[in-house]
């Protein structure tokens, strides 16, 4: 997420998010119909008919059973998922269980020989995923499913795609903690009173997305700060590690921007001056610091 976090769990609230790299990998073989998942260095077995399951599986579970009670589409072969985004078996919050999500619906539609445009799927994708995770806005489904950059406001669940700034550069660092999206949800009641901020915020950086660099690169420090306003309600909105990365990010002369609900996974850099991110992703390694995208070049392409 670029913008919007908390904010966006409103009927009308924005958030603009980037899809990123491949975080599940899909593939239908021959054989004996279910599924076989294999993330976080541990294989996870379905059948074909078990639509109830805990953890990561438990995604592509609701997603065949959703498949075939509302569609009738059933899995005829074998489904390999292969699910990215772990550093050390720790998730790097790149929205795997939204990306199982996804990835199952598409493999289940391919095998059946039906297509679906990106918003259908995307619906679809928020039905389930929201059922499985309890809460959310359904922003990280519905960019999967559109591959690129999107616009999306929950109400009336609608997404638009962004092209890529020119001069605009990012990285996505991982913080080495990962951060639990429940937990992140719960504090949104405490953030409350800043959300008319942070969602004007959003709308700002929207309105100046295709202009100069420069103008982003204020919006985008427009949104860092109307987030650390609301971290003045409840300080564990930003942990301290994050703290440290936004440091680090800021002595290269670079903006730090929370991702998603700020919880950790992951903190966002942003420079018009690409020589300048490539010296804080060289600076970053050197410390055994994880980069987990590059933008514009590690954004994934969009669905049709």
């Amino acid at each position: 997420m670029l913008a919007g976090e908390y904010a966006v769990l409103r009927p009308h609230g924005l958030a603009l998010a980037v899809a990123v790299g491949q975080v599940a990998r899909a593939r239908l073989s021959p054989g004996e119909p279910g599924v076989t998942v294999h993330a976080f260095d541990q294989t996870f077995a379905l059948a074909a008919n078990q639509h109830e399951a805990t953890g990561l599986p438990g995604f592509a579970a609701r997603a065949l059973g959703w498949l075939a009670e509302y569609h009738g589409l059933r899995l005829k072969r074998h489904l390999t998922l292969e699910v990215a985004g772990a550093v050390g078996g720790a998730k790097v919050g790149l929205g795997t269980s939204a990306a199982v999500t996804v990835a199952t619906l598409r493999a289940v539609l391919q095998g059946a020989q039906v297509v679906w445009p990106a918003d259908q799927v995307a619906d679809a994708a928020r039905q389930i995923h929201g059922a499985g995770q309890g809460a959310g806005s359904g922003y990280d489904v519905t960019a999967i499913a559109f591959g690129g950059c999107v616009a999306y406001a929950r109400t009336p669940d609608r997404a638009h795609r962004l092209a890529w700034p020119a001069g605009l550069h990012g990285l996505a660092l991982f913080s080495g903690a990962p951060a639990l999206t429940q937990a992140a949800l719960e504090r949104v009641p405490i953030a409350d009173a800043h959300l008319d901020a942070i969602d004007r915020a959003a709308r700002q950086l929207l309105a100046v997305w295709q202009g100069a660099p420069a103008a982003i690169l204020a919006a985008l420090q427009a949104c860092d700060a109307a987030f650390l306003q609301a971290a003045t309600a409840d300080p564990g909105l930003v942990p301290p590690h994050v703290a440290s990365v936004r440091a680090r990010i800021a002595a290269h002369g670079c903006v730090a921007r929370a991702s998603g609900a700020g919880g950790g996974d992951c903190v966002l850099a942003f420079a018009a001056d690409a020589v300048a991110l490539a010296s804080l992703a060289a600076d970053w390694r050197a410390g055994g610091g994880h980069v987990v995208a590059s933008l514009p070049q590690d954004i994934a392409p969009e669905a049709a």
